[in-house]
This record gives C-alpha cells, sequence and structure tokens, in this order.
C-alpha cells in the first residue's frame, strides 16, 4: 500500500489575547508549546538565547516553535520598543503586538490519523492567539518523503524533477495567485540556471536524466532554496525530503489539510503517471485538450482517494487557489 511521509511549516504573525511583560517573542513561543503539550501533542519552542536551543530540533518528533526570519523584520527587539508604550498602573498596552512564528510539525503519515493532530494544533493556538493575520509574506511548506528508506529513489526524484517542471504552468494555476508572484517560491523552471537554458520538455529531460547523483539533480532544479519545488534536503545527510513551498497563509484546520492533501496528492499523481517517464518527454500522460488544469488537478484527486485523502480536497482547483467559491 503506496505511503508517505510529510511535515508542515506553518508560518504566522499572531496577536496574543493577553499581552504582558516581558513583551519577548520567546514567550509566546513557549506559550504555544504549553498549550500543545496540555492537549497531548509533543511539543518544544527555541528560547532564542545565545547558545540556547538548536534552529531545528534534533529529530522531528514534535511540534517546534520557533522564529521566522522572513517575517521578523522587526527585529528581536521588538519587546523593548514596545514596553514604551505601556500606560502605567497595569493597564493594557496602546500598541498591539504582532509575534511573526513558524510552527514545524512532527514527521506524519499519511497513513495514520494525522488529521486529528492538525486540528489540535490548531486548537491550541487560538488558546493563546487570534487569528493569524492575513499576510502576504506568510505561506505555508510541506516536506514530503517515501516511507521505508524515506528518501525516494534517485529514479523517482528523477520522475518527480520532471513531473513538477513539465506542469508547472497547471501546478501555478492550482495555487493562490499570492504564491506565483512570491519571491521564496519561484517557479523551478526560471529560478534554476540550468532549467533556464533548456529549450523545451526534451531538453529538460535529457538534463535531469543526466543527473547521475543526488546532488546533481539538485544542481540542476535550483540555484538556492526559494523555489516552488526546492530538492536540497534530498543529499545524503540530510531530511529526504521535497518541500513544497507554494502553500497559502495559514489561518485555520481545514485550509492546513487541504493544501497538505494537495502537495501528496500531486507528488503520488506525477510517480503515478507513468507516460510522463523521461524517456517519453514528448508524450506526457496529458498532452493537447487534457495539459490543462483542470486536467492535472483530476489526476490529483484521483492519487487523493488512494492516499484517502480525496475528502480533504475540493472538488474545483478554482475552490483550491480561491479564485471561486465552493
Amino acid at each position: 500500500m503506496t505511503n508517505y511521509h510529510f511535515g508542515i511549516e506553518i508560518e504566522v504573525l499572531v496577536e496574543p489575547h493577553r499581552i504582558r511583560a516581558p513583551l519577548d517573542h520567546a514567550l509566546y513561543y513557549d506559550k504555544l508549546s504549553k498549550s500543545l503539550r496540555k492537549r497531548g501533542l509533543k511539543a518544544v519552542a527555541n528560547d532564542l538565547q545565545p547558545g540556547g536551543r538548536r534552529k531545528r530540533p534534533d529529530l522531528y518528533d514534535k511540534w517546534w516553535i520557533t522564529r521566522d526570519g522572513s517575517l521578523d523584520n522587526s527585529g528581536a527587539n521588538i519587546g523593548k520598543m514596545l514596553l514604551s508604550f505601556m500606560i502605567k498602573a497595569n493597564q493594557l498596552l496602546t500598541s498591539r503586538l504582532s509575534v511573526p512564528m513558524e510552527a514545524v510539525s512532527p514527521v506524519m503519515n499519511c497513513r495514520a490519523t494525522w488529521e486529528s493532530e492538525i486540528d489540535t494544533f490548531w486548537k491550541a493556538m487560538s488558546a493563546v492567539f487570534h487569528m493569524p493575520q492575513r499576510s502576504p509574506k506568510c505561506g505555508s511548506h510541506i516536506h514530503i518523503s517515501n516511507t521505508g528508506a524515506k528518501s525516494f529513489s534517485l529514479d523517482q526524484l528523477k520522475t518527480i524533477a520532471f513531473g513538477v517542471v513539465l506542469y508547472e504552468p497547471l501546478i501555478s494555476e492550482c495555487l493562490m495567485s499570492i504564491r506565483t508572484t512570491n519571491g521564496y517560491c519561484q517557479p523551478n523552471s526560471a529560478a534554476s540556471t540550468k532549467l533556464r537554458s533548456c529549450g523545451g520538455p526534451s531538453d529538460m529531460a535529457r538534463l535531469i536524466r543526466g543527473a547521475t547523483n543526488r546532488d546533481d539533480l539538485v544542481e540542476v532544479m535550483q540555484d538556492d532554496r526559494r523555489v516552488l519545488w526546492n530538492f536540497e534536503n534530498v543529499v545524503r545527510g540530510k531530511s529526504g525530503t521535497i518541500e513544497f513551498r507554494g502553500g497559502r497563509c495559514l489561518r485555520g484546520p481545514v485550509r492546513t489539510k487541504r493544501w497538505i492533501a494537495f502537495a501528496v496528492a500531486l507528488i503520488h499523481a506525477i510517480l503515478d503517471m507513468r507516460q510522463n517517464d523521461l524517456s517519453h518527454p514528448s508524450s506526457p500522460t496529458l498532452q493537447g485538450n487534457k495539459f490543462t488544469a483542470a486536467g492535472l488537478y483530476s489526476k490529483v484527486k484521483s492519487a487523493a482517494r488512494s492516499l484517502a485523502m480525496a475528502e480533504l480536497l475540493p472538488d474545483d482547483y478554482r475552490v483550491l487557489n480561491e479564485s471561486r467559491n465552493s
């Protein structure tokens, strides 16, 4: 039975229900961590101290609540600045506190009851913070790996790599427009020097097929990690995951589960579309009048059914990208 492991990184800007001194971000990271543990989930917070906890946990077996550098443009001294706005005699602050945060999930299994983990996370979040802001700065990243050895084989990675660049325009249509123009999740074909030099699918297939190892494939797919499909973790000594960086700003459990299902099912669909093998780049599964976002989404929905994720996805890709109401 097909299976995948995955994890999600959720970027948010949130306002605490209760603002108290000291007004440092680490205090609120710790509050969320405690709220998660109170509800039965494993969690730990970054204390932001020099020489303190690592940027990432040693094992992805718990929620990791930390700072996201792309959101925290105000700097680490925001708490000290806000203190100047405090009203005497224990009154509330006159200025609102927006806390930039990244919540990194533990590794989850699509054959397990992972949805309850997501529901509990958002219950814990709502106990500490108001609804996250609708911010163009925020997004979500989903890391996906294989079962068993956890990392995809080199042949599987090449199939996925070719699939995501071949169907790149269709995938982009499934994303929210605010993500397609975001500098942190650029299309691989545009952000990779090597892919940018290709004249079409046959050239891309030849280039990807010619990668003799994982490091070579990463060099083909990207110049840095700010791409829609980040392959840098598939090399030896890293997590073995492919990172999808095109998820929307998340503000609750429904869309969190929806974007996880989309990313995982899309990988499964690409691996399942045998006709788009690298040896047949000019005759992919979707071609002619089937080379549409609707055609691709139909394959994603079919893949999601085989993974017991179909009920998490809307029937129409235009509901997924929110260009149309459900």
